[in-house]
């Protein structure tokens, strides 16, 4: 089964959005493609279970709950 494509929306300065498309037109590359590799390069250089880990004691701590909870 084919994967569908989703939209992202976000908001950039005007001069930052177009350094970037400038950059992905010297590249020879789209603007999508570039965001979508970097995405996954974050994602890649991540550890997820981690980062939930440490933000479920954050909320924790934050709450007053204790840790063997």
């Amino acid at each position: 089964m084919l994967e569908r494509d989703d939209y992202l929306r976000f908001r950039l300065p005007e001069a930052l959005k177009e350094r970037f498309k400038l950059f992905c037109y010297l590249k020879g590359i789209t603007m999508s493609d570039t965001v979508r590799e970097l995405i996954e390069e974050v994602l890649r250089n991540e550890d997820l279970e981690k980062l939930l880990q440490e933000k479920l004691l954050q909320e924790k701590l934050k709450n007053n709950i204790p840790e063997d909870e």
